[in-house]
Order: C-alpha cells, then sequence, then structure tokens
C-alpha cells in the first residue's frame, strides 16, 4: 500500500489542476487512506491494462455491491467491478490515473460515485470530478460508451445533502454528450419509497437492497449509449 501511496501522492498536484475546479480543503485527491483499499482490489489496479476487460463498473461501495448476475445484465461482455466502498471522487479518479492507460479496449462502463463526497465538497466540484473521471476514462479507452448514473437518493432525512444531490444531478445531466450517456437514477427509487419509513429497495439510509438495485438494473437496460 505505501508504494501506491507515494505514487498517489506523487500526482496531487497534476490531478488538482486537471480536474479545474476548486478543491475543498478537507478533499483528498487521491488513494484513500482509512481503510486501506483491500489487496484485491490493489492487484486489480496493478493488472488492469494487462486484463484489458471490455466492461467496467466504476465507483463507490454503491458500485462494489452490484449483484454479479445482475451486473451481468447490464453488458455484453463480462463485466470487471472496480468499486471500493468509501471511494470519493477524487479517490475514483486517483484509481483511473493510476490504473487506466492508452490502448485500452474498454468498450462499455456504468459509473456511479460522489454520495461519500456529500458532507466536504460543493455540487460543482462533485459534477466536475466525475466530468473528470469520465474524462480520463475516455482518454485510455476512446471508443468506451459511458452510463453515468446521477446520484441516489439519500434517506438520512439530510436537506442539505439532498439540495447537493438535486443540483450535482443538474450538472451531470449537462455532461450527456455521444458516448456518454446519463441516466436518471435518482427518480425511480424516490418515487418508489415513501418520504418517511422504510422503504425496500434501502437496506440503510444509502444503500440498496437487492430489489433496489433490480429496479436500478431494469431502468438502465443495457450500459450502452
Amino acid at each position: 500500500m505505501s508504494r501506491l501511496t507515494r505514487a498517489g501522492w506523487a500526482g496531487v498536484a497534476t490531478l488538482l489542476a486537471f480536474l479545474a475546479v476548486p478543491a475543498h480543503s478537507d478533499t483528498t485527491i487521491g488513494p484513500r487512506a482509512q481503510p486501506p483499499y483491500p489487496d484485491w482490489l490493489v492487484m486489480r489496479m496493478e493488472t488492469l491494462r494487462r486484463q484489458d476487460p471490455k466492461a467496467m463498473l466504476l465507483g463507490d461501495s454503491l458500485i462494489a455491491g452490484w449483484p454479479p448476475d445482475l451486473a451481468r445484465r447490464l453488458f455484453d461482455a463480462e463485466p470487471m467491478n472496480f468499486g471500493a466502498g468509501g471511494d470519493t471522487t477524487g479517490n475514483l479518479l486517483w484509481r483511473v490515473q493510476r490504473s487506466f492507460g492508452p490502448g485500452m479496449r474498454l468498450e462499455s462502463v456504468l459509473l456511479l460515485v460522489g454520495t461519500n463526497d456529500l458532507p466536504n465538497r460543493s455540487a460543482a466540484e462533485i459534477a466536475g470530478a466525475i466530468g473528470a473521471i469520465t474524462m480520463d476514462v475516455k482518454r485510455s479507452a476512446p471508443g468506451a460508451c459511458i452510463t453515468l448514473l446521477t446520484l441516489l437518493p439519500r434517506r438520512d432525512g439530510n436537506a442539505i445533502f439532498a439540495e447537493r444531490i438535486a443540483e450535482v444531478n443538474r450538472r451531470l445531466t449537462a455532461l450527456a454528450t455521444p458516448g456518454l450517456r446519463v441516466v436518471d437514477a435518482n427518480t425511480p427509487l424516490r418515487d418508489a419509497c415513501p418520504a418517511e419509513g422504510p422503504c425496500p429497495l434501502y437496506k440503510d439510509p444509502v444503500h440498496l437492497t437487492r430489489a433496489g438495485y433490480e429496479r436500478l438494473t431494469a431502468v438502465i437496460g443495457k450500459a450502452g449509449c
């Protein structure tokens, strides 16, 4: 892990310049310090270019928890899950810049990240970092189609987070271009859940049950442009 950390911090200045958005003083653009990335994910990062997958899921715990059988429905090829619980947009950007490289044959990507940034970053910063991730993926795999999901509702009753999610999602919608499809993942979950009380699509205020993933999988259809 120390070797990864040294490599990540060496590129912090470059990453901040690349983001072209103001960085919050509490935001780390680099590898997560605690908890450290598990060995299997470190290995996946170090060998990604050699594996050269055709389909990938990118994001935080909401991606990491996507049931494999449902994930396979989204792609024409067997997907690699590149999700990491606890990741912010800055963490994922670091992992992409560390692991991806020119000439990848990646065809389809599903991207969902940003909920862990809500306490410390503005909507503009979160959306800007997500945009930077999509651009970096495109640099490595120009032919890839990216399906970008908007931030999901949180059921923790935090009105500030709800307002920030809505603003992030408005900004993400504006990123749609040929090769970058933006899917509204927020409305189907919000409409299916009561304003108060438990919802069968959520197992806690942030994470989904299998029923929640089934609903999202149906909304997405195929991860393609």
